[in-house]
């Protein structure tokens, strides 16, 4: 695949990182090993991945206890004590402590059990640079982008559409923002781009003002072709430009 013509016009820091599955073992790519990617959080390999190298994960790979069902592979998060209170107030003692991000017990089991279910269809889930993709298999692309670039990307995601309903930015974990809920969007008729990292627990894995944008991977060729010709090479743009 040739280089990205929008890493280019934006100015991306990051490589755009194509989300390929495929039941073979994938090659020229490196097993997810929290001790050699900075930490057990799934998004260290998307970060790997945005830098040139390729990651992959499958079902035994090491990663924090919410990374199986982050990236579909599990519809269960084994939690001592249950998901609902480590989501919200905690146990208590003996159990771990609750990270309060839902009020109460009730509202975190609701959110949970609306948490798309049975998204992954394959052994393996490969991160890698989309100017390194040629596969049938890819299946969406992640943008990594500072909040001037986000606005472009969401603009030219919604270019050939009159909705006003393209986009969602979810409160939700991090690998469930980034590979979960966009797999789940890609079972809809027009499935949305998924905003992310806005998980305030994977935020410190990447510069402050970066976040994150995913979307089908036919909807990122879309992208590439009307980004020649569209608001990018206007006036329009020239305030945002100058800032890049």
């Amino acid at each position: 695949m040739q280089k990205s013509n929008l890493r280019e016009e934006l100015k991306l820091e990051y490589l755009p990182v194509s989300v390929i599955l495929t039941d073979e073992e994938p090659e020229n790519a490196v097993e997810y090993d929290p001790a050699k990617l900075g930490g057990p959080c799934t998004l260290s390999a998307v970060r790997e991945a945005a830098r040139g190298n390729a990651v992959y994960f499958c079902e035994s790979s090491k990663g924090c206890p919410g990374s199986k069902p982050g990236l579909g592979f599990s519809d269960d998060t084994k939690i001592p004590g249950g998901i609902e209170y480590f989501l919200s107030c905690g146990r208590g003692e003996g159990y771990p402590e609750g990270e309060k991000l839902k009020k109460t017990p009730e509202a975190a089991k609701t959110y949970y059990d609306n948490l798309p279910k049975k998204v992954m269809n394959s052994k393996y889930i490969l991160f890698k640079p989309v100017d390194q993709t040629d596969s049938d298999n890819a299946k969406l692309v992640i943008f990594l982008a500072t909040p001037d670039q986000l606005s472009a990307l969401i603009t030219l995601f919604s270019y050939e559409s009159g909705s006003t309903e393209n986009v969602i930015m979810p409160m939700t974990s991090g690998c469930s923002s980034l590979v979960k809920l966009p797999l789940a969007e890609l079972k809809k008729d027009n499935p949305r781009a998924v905003v992310g990292l806005v998980d305030i627990w994977a935020r410190p894995l990447f510069e402050s003002n970066i976040f994150a944008l995913t979307v089908p991977f036919k909807s990122y060729l879309e992208m590439e072709s009307n980004s020649k010709d569209c608001f990018l090479q206007a006036k329009t743009w020239d305030g945002v430009k100058k800032r890049l």
